[in-house]
């Protein structure tokens, strides 16, 4: 394994980062279901003008890719194509350490490029642009990448690391990456005192404790209160955890049948490591044995979140990486058959690649795009100019030149009101379009982003966002949900009266909410 870089497999890394990039960035393009498309793009820009999560904007999960976004809009502009740019880059990352590590396992440079191209396929591509789930699985993976950096080459000082990416994956979102710290976590203290080697565990304390460090420090030069910080990360996420597994129903299907190649694999993993230990003596004390611990718990704690989540299924990209690692556990039986295993393996990947490149990619079902005609988009930069190279096409409504003629509508308003104002939309890019604050208070709309009435943080959102109409006397709030049965009282009466508004709806897709004088806001 000292070969474990080469460098005549440079020329090799070269037209994995052409395809990884360039792929991500044309699939990114096509088509949007705004309120993940969006996600992150008017935040990441908010950022640039100065706010700062938590404190301005409610946040139910991490606040990571927000800054990673500013940090892309600071360097590339403020447009379309520094977000693509965002996700496609990580892509590259996620595309190109995992060919290391399929060199680094001693898997030959022809089988670890085509793996390596499955997983630029199946990674970042499934949504195109910056999305919590994946960044949290991909910050989580690099992590576990090295650990297996530690185990091959006995560095513990790569546990630092491995710690400190868990920590970039809990801060973009709390799951999956809670599930595998938590076990990752106890393989290395396992490994700490098996091995009768403390500095395992000391490297892999001191990557958090650094990370928290930084942390702790980013807090305080935010003047971000650490109690609000608790409530919005902690606190308020986990009574909607707990809301969601009491309510999932488990059955075959979305446990074994919509991951059935994923299954098929690790079973093959199991069934070759029990051959090796069959014949090896102290298997349990070898360097394979811990790859194998570190590599099944992160199959373990990916598909326990992907069960449980009620987004679309984005974990294919398992395959390929599973894949090399049943190709590395092949490679140390004495088989007779295990060149048939590993063109097996090698044809199931390419299979189930150009089966979810099809369903994701092409047909855009991550974005519940897959029933439209994504043919009839239309270029977005007729919407605005910083979104040229985007092709606006959405599941809302079956002619996209409808959709964008009401999101037209509702820019020209915004820009003509001079005023502090709030805006409340899935579609989250009016800030950066118009360069301007607008004061929204939570990042997202949906069921689960801000405390609901008779929910027991209702009273605390309540007075946040009182208190955010106040500070910046906001005159008007604006409400933009074409073709979406939204409920007013959730977004804005359950908290504030309605006799503190004097309504007007220029149409049945928004509305805006003129800020008269009542008690509550005084």
């Amino acid at each position: 394994m000292s070969k474990y870089i080469e460098y005549k497999n440079f020329y090799i890394y070269v037209p994995l980062i052409i395809i990884s990039f360039s792929l991500n960035f044309y699939i990114g393009s096509r088509g949007v279901y705004p309120v993940d498309t969006f996600i992150h793009y008017d935040n990441g820009y908010r950022i640039l003008l100065g706010d700062v999560p938590v404190k301005d904007y409610w946040i139910v999960h991490g606040f990571i890719i927000d800054y990673f976004q500013a940090i892309f809009f600071k360097i590339f502009g403020n447009n379309w194509y520094s977000y693509l740019i965002h996700a496609s880059f990580f892509n590259v990352v996620i595309t190109l350490f995992s060919f290391f590590i399929f060199r680094l396992l001693l898997i030959n440079s022809a089988q670890s490029f085509l793996l390596s191209v499955a997983v630029a396929f199946l990674a970042y591509p499934v949504s195109g642009t910056p999305f919590l789930d994946l960044h949290s699985s991909f910050f989580s993976l690099i992590a576990i990448y090295f650990s297996i950096f530690a185990i091959v080459k006995n560095k513990d000082l790569f546990w630092l690391f491995a710690s400190f990416f868990l920590c970039m994956a809990f801060f973009s979102k709390q799951v999956p990456a809670a599930y595998t710290i938590f076990g990752l976590s106890l393989i290395n203290f396992y490994l700490a005192i098996f091995k009768k080697n403390k500095n395992i565990f000391i490297f892999y304390a001191l990557g958090g404790l650094l990370f928290l460090v930084g942390l702790f420090l980013f807090l305080l030069s935010k003047q971000i209160p650490i109690s609000e910080f608790i409530l919005q990360i902690f606190l308020f996420p986990q009574s909607i955890g707990i809301n969601r597994y009491d309510t999932y129903e488990l059955t075959f299907k979305n446990v074994v049948l919509d991951f059935k190649y994923i299954h098929l694999i690790v079973l093959i993993i199991l069934f070759l490591n029990f051959l090796v230990f069959k014949k090896t003596k102290n298997y349990f004390k070898s360097k394979n044995f811990e790859i194998f611990l570190i590599i099944i718990t992160f199959f373990f704690t990916t598909m326990i979140h992907q069960i449980y989540t009620k987004n679309q299924i984005y974990i294919f990209f398992l395959i390929p990486i599973l894949s090399g690692f049943l190709i590395f556990y092949n490679n140390s039986t004495k088989l007779k058959y295990k060149k048939f295993i590993t063109y097996f393996v090698l044809a199931l990947c390419l299979f189930t690649t150009i089966k979810y490149n099809k369903r994701f990619n092409i047909d855009r079902k991550f974005h519940e795009l897959n029933n439209t005609n994504i043919s009839n988009s239309i270029r977005a930069e007729k919407i605005h100019k910083n979104l040229k190279g985007l092709k606006w096409i959405s599941p809302y409504f079956h002619d996209p030149k409808e959709e964008i003629h009401l999101i037209k509508l509702f820019f020209l308003k915004l820009e003509k009101d001079k005023n502090n104002k709030m805006v409340m939309s899935q579609y989250n890019f009016y800030s950066s379009l118009l360069n301007e604050k607008l004061y929204s208070p939570s990042r997202t709309y949906d069921l689960i982003s801000y405390p609901k009435k008779d929910t027991k943080y209702f009273e605390t959102y309540r007075k946040y966002l009182i208190n955010i109409i106040k500070k910046n006397d906001l005159k008007k709030i604006y409400i933009f949900e074409p073709n979406s049965k939204y409920n007013i009282n959730d977004r804005v009466y359950n908290y504030i009266p309605q006799n503190c508004f004097k309504e007007e709806k220029p149409n049945d897709h928004f509305l805006i909410l003129e800020i008269i004088n009542c008690n509550e806001l005084k």
